[in-house]
């Protein structure tokens, strides 16, 4: 299973599968894009809502034991959200609990423009974590940091606009229907449209395939788009450049006609990129990314999405329904999953103050890397219950590294044996890949090697036999020596250190590590 950023895919696709479902002309008297427009441009509300996951059972005679055990606290998880108050676009404050097969885990989360952060049961600190952070997007890449930092909640700024020009080039789905109904809202009573979409997964495909291609020929659209969020930024970069920045992009920007002119291909060019990936996806091209969800199965014809989205009389979403159905053919131990959302929203743009989260004292900034999974574990309580979850239950640590110490050289550093018969390793690769950061001092002739997980602090010198592990003295079997550019140190030594056991295949000549 692909673990790596679940939580922003998921909820990504919720919400770009709510936009598509919806389309922009009315039905049977319903405008359901002014509808939808309406609701992203609140400024203010209170709601509720719950994120359900089942996996549904398939033959699990493949799966090993860690991986059934995985399967099993994952059968049905349920994340809930209560008391959200959203104050603006930028600040949205929610009390919230995950529920799996061992309990339930409360927690509170409090945003400021896409930085999110989190008070966990069983957390030391709270967690920040930027949905922009480590951003490889083209675009973002071309402005000074100080808009870097802005550009996340400028974007809540213009979501207006952001889903206008989604919805211009977003097409009806064929099977709608609007009835009159009576539902309860926060307990009250009241008379609402309800707009009924269904769609398969070949028709989610061809919808998403058009409103990318659409947008992408949009090029007034776009632009226009990319003027309001000039516009938003636009302070930013008058406030730097007036504060004396010396930065030459943003005397750039300065100018908005060039700085437009500037951004738009970049913008193109990753839309394009995009629909590039999706089309390819879609078309069962292996190289596509996967993504955390299976997107062959996604855009399968046996997948079966619904909505139901809940209108009053002054057009605002009310309540929504989401569920999606994705038959899992391949996927040993399972044979399809069940994912539904549901939501009730009410004091809509009336006074609301959003709650924070006190960081003062101290926060793990969680980025978007593989290796952030271990400084979030050692942040949290050994006996908490979702240290047990990822841990224990998911296994999300054990790593397995194994390396040739013969054969054809490769871009991996190879491992050797030296004079006094120690097998010796790369450093850095081997301490990467067991979820711990490598620093080199030149001066110094010095490694510093922080594990993630376990907090601690391991220091080696090249010609040296004397090692430090959190300030304590340590011998080794050989020197930490420098070959072939890179640092190598004792195999042992450093598995060991890192928590992994060594095993060696005198057959293959293959050394293995392995951290649970």
């Amino acid at each position: 299973m692909h673990k790596k950023k679940l939580t922003w895919w998921v909820s990504s696709l919720l919400a770009l599968m709510l936009i598509t479902l919806t389309g922009c002309q009315t039905v049977q008297g319903l405008d359901i894009g002014g509808v939808i427009k309406n609701d992203w441009s609140v400024k203010s509300s209170e709601s509720k809502g719950t994120l359900q996951l089942e996996f549904l059972p398939g033959d699990i005679s493949k799966l090993s034991a860690d991986e059934q055990k995985a399967l099993s606290a994952l059968q049905n998880v349920k994340i809930e959200l209560t008391n959200v108050k959203t104050e603006d676009a930028a600040h949205v404050s929610a009390d919230g609990s995950l529920t799996y097969s061992k309990g339930k885990i409360p927690f509170k989360l409090a945003t400021e423009g896409t930085k999110i952060a989190l008070s966990i049961e069983g957390a030391k600190k709270p967690v920040v974590f930027d949905l922009l952070g480590g951003s490889s997007v083209s675009f973002l890449q071309l402005l000074p940091k100080a808009l870097q930092e802005q550009f996340g909640g400028k974007i809540a700024e213009i979501k207006p606009a952001i889903i206008g020009l989604i919805l211009a080039n977003t097409a009806n789905p064929t099977r709608v229907s609007v009835t009159s109904v009576t539902d309860k809202v926060n307990g009250e009573d009241l008379a609402l449209q309800k707009a009924h979409i269904e769609l398969s997964g070949t028709e989610l495909a061809a919808l998403l395939q058009k409103l990318l291609a659409n947008i992408l020929a949009d090029e007034a659209g776009l632009k226009d788009l990319i003027n309001q969020l000039y516009d938003a930024l636009s302070p930013v970069i008058q406030e730097q450049i007036t504060n004396g920045s010396a930065d030459f992009t943003l005397k750039l920007l300065g100018n908005k006609q060039l700085a437009a002119g500037l951004v738009y291909p970049s913008v193109h060019d990753f839309l394009q990129k995009a629909s590039d990936s999706l089309n390819a996806a879609i078309a069962g091209d292996a190289s596509a990314d996967q993504i955390s969800l299976p997107i062959q199965a996604l855009f399968n014809a046996k997948s079966a999405l619904q909505a139901d989205i809940y209108a009053d009389a002054d057009k605002q979403v009310r309540k929504q329904a989401l569920a999606l159905n994705l038959p899992l053919a391949n996927t040993p131990g399972v044979s399809g999953l069940k994912l539904s959302y549901v939501s009730e929203t009410w004091n809509i743009n009336k006074p609301t103050k959003a709650a924070t989260i006190d960081i003062s004292s101290g926060a793990v900034k969680v980025n978007p890397e593989a290796s952030a999974i271990y400084s979030f574990l050692n942040n949290l309580d050994k006996q908490s219950l979702l240290y047990t979850l990822l841990k224990n239950d998911l296994k999300i640590t054990k790593k397995q590294v194994s390396l040739a110490t013969t054969g054809p050289v490769t871009d991996t550093p190879q491992p050797f044996i030296n004079a006094d018969g120690v097998t010796m390793v790369p450093v850095r690769f081997i301490s990467e890949k067991l979820g711990a950061e490598v620093g080199w001092s030149g001066e110094l002739q010095q490694v510093t090697i922080k594990d993630l997980l376990s907090g601690a602090t391991i220091v080696l010198k090249l010609d040296s036999k004397t090692a430090s592990v959190n300030g304590s003295s340590l011998n080794l079997e050989s020197a930490a020596t420098l070959h072939n550019s890179s640092t190598f140190v004792p195999i042992r030594f450093i598995a060991e250190q890192l928590g992994g056991v060594v095993s060696f295949n005198d057959d293959t000549r293959v050394v293995t590590i392995k951290r649970d």
